[in-house]
């Protein structure tokens, strides 16, 4: 549950990286700080994450993110980079497992795979890259491989939706998403993206509808 907990979060972050002269989204003031919140199928508070911008520069953005339980308790901390290539912003393999990596720091490891990318125009019915990146742990004993698959991304719709943070204008983005650490889950989600500051909202559910998690902005500072 712990690393299914780290990967939504990650999952939860993907769009809010920019580099602040190629992208029309996204925060890139350094300090600025959004509060998201994960809740459970019965859409009660599970965790917090809280995205921090550390460095804007020309070549890239560097972000902190704590990942926090219900109670406001530290579970894990990550930092993370986005880089800019033909007007779209990528974040490398690594980026996306290094939450799980912490848990493996004392081990060999390896990560291959896909950077995930987000395009400074979003224009409805626009499809975009899938993305797939392998983690594979040196245990000891025998290799430990974690995969997060990201398939299907489409711009679906443009609307407005209210969080405890504000009212935003958002595109909505669908894509599935498929977790294999052991066994494979496969999920769909809906992702809610503002200019200016990125994920807004996140509802991620099963092939038959019911909702796993939702996440949402809870507070800018």
């Amino acid at each position: 549950m712990k690393n299914l907990c780290i990967a939504i979060a990650i999952f939860v972050w993907l769009p809010v990286v920019s580099q602040n002269s190629c992208s029309q989204f996204y925060p890139t003031e350094e300090g600025k700080t959004l509060i998201i919140h994960q809740l459970n199928k019965r859409e009660r508070l599970s965790s917090i994450t809280e995205f921090t911008v550390l460095e804007a520069t020309t070549e890239g953005l560097k972000i902190g993110m704590i990942l926090k339980d219900k109670r406001n308790e530290p579970i894990t901390e990550a930092t993370f980079r986005a880089t800019c290539s033909n007007g779209t912003t990528l974040l490398e393999p690594e980026s996306i497992m290094s939450g799980l990596m912490r848990q493996y720091e004392a081990m060999e490891y390896r990560i291959t795979g896909d950077a995930i990318s987000i395009p400074n125009d979003l224009n409805v019915g626009q499809s975009l890259p899938d993305a797939e990146v392998t983690m594979v742990i040196n245990s000891g004993i025998m290799n430990i491989t974690s995969t997060v698959k990201m398939t299907d991304r489409k711009v679906v719709d443009e609307e407005a939706i209210s969080t405890p943070a504000g009212t935003f204008d958002c595109f909505v983005i669908t894509y599935t998403n498929t977790l294999q650490m052991g066994l494979s889950r496969t999920m769909k989600s809906t992702q809610w993206i503002a200019t200016g500051l990125g994920m807004i909202q996140e509802e991620t559910r099963k092939e038959n509808g019911n909702l796993i998690t939702k996440s949402v902005l809870y507070a800018i500072n």
